[in-house]
């Protein structure tokens, strides 16, 4: 029973170390001595638990799957005692999202390789969750009749889509220089994370809510309802 713990404490140590790897340099760059090092393994001990670089992928993919999913269902369920409407969990989850990407490099690793790495077959295991959520929200919002006439939900789920994928590729992106020809009067550029997609709801909300829907909040506060108080 000692052996089989320490064998799952360094498979996990393996994987939180090669997902640093892969979410710092990709997956390309990424090579098994660069993740032993990582990890403080020889190269040998590395491959007694995950014999190439693909099979290392899929176990960080997997594992990047599984906390994205948790951390989607739960910022739904977040808004289920303040009745919270399709565009309110719309809103709280991409503000989730964001916030497990700007703390997670597991989280951030998988979202790289699921860029770099075509799928290796068909199924549900090979599915974002975020995206599927996503999609049933956009979904739910047309059936409450949330959204102005005309926006189908393939759109909303594809702009949406965009718009999270841009603010996790910005967090990757240096610091702009100070001559560089872009708006950052505002500082919009150099707020946090979750503070520029607050300010992109902003801009994406009126164009996609319907006039006689209750309007969503500008930014939810963690763990609260985009129409909560």
């Amino acid at each position: 029973m000692a052996i089989q713990q320490r064998a799952e404490r360094t498979r996990q140590s393996i994987l939180s170390s090669a997902a640093q790897v892969f979410d710092r340099v990709g997956y390309e760059r990424a090579s098994l001595a660069r993740i032993a090092g990582e990890a403080r393994l020889t190269t040998g001990a590395l491959v007694f638990h995950f014999a190439t670089k693909a099979e290392l992928a899929t176990a960080v993919r997997c594992r990047a799957r599984a906390v994205t999913r948790v951390t989607v269902e739960s910022a739904c369920l977040s808004t289920e005692g303040v009745g919270g409407t399709a565009i309110d969990k719309l809103v709280i989850t991409t503000h989730a999202l964001i916030r497990l990407f700007e703390t997670d490099h597991v989280a951030r690793a998988g979202e790289r390789l699921s860029r770099e790495l075509q799928p290796t077959g068909p199924g549900p295991g090979h599915e974002c969750p975020w995206r599927r959520e996503v999609c049933r929200l956009a979904r739910y919002a047309v059936a409450e009749n949330a959204l102005r006439p005309g926006v189908d939900a393939t759109a909303v789920a594809a702009l949406i889509g965009y718009v999270i994928t841009g603010v996790e590729l910005e967090m990757r992106r240096p610091s702009a220089p100070s001559d560089e020809p872009w708006p950052t009067e505002s500082g919009a550029l150099h707020d946090p994370a979750e503070e520029r997609l607050g300010r992109i709801w902003e801009l994406i909300l009126p164009g996609l809510v319907h006039p006689a829907a209750p309007a969503p909040s500008k930014a939810p506060s963690e763990g609260r309802s985009a129409t909560a108080s």
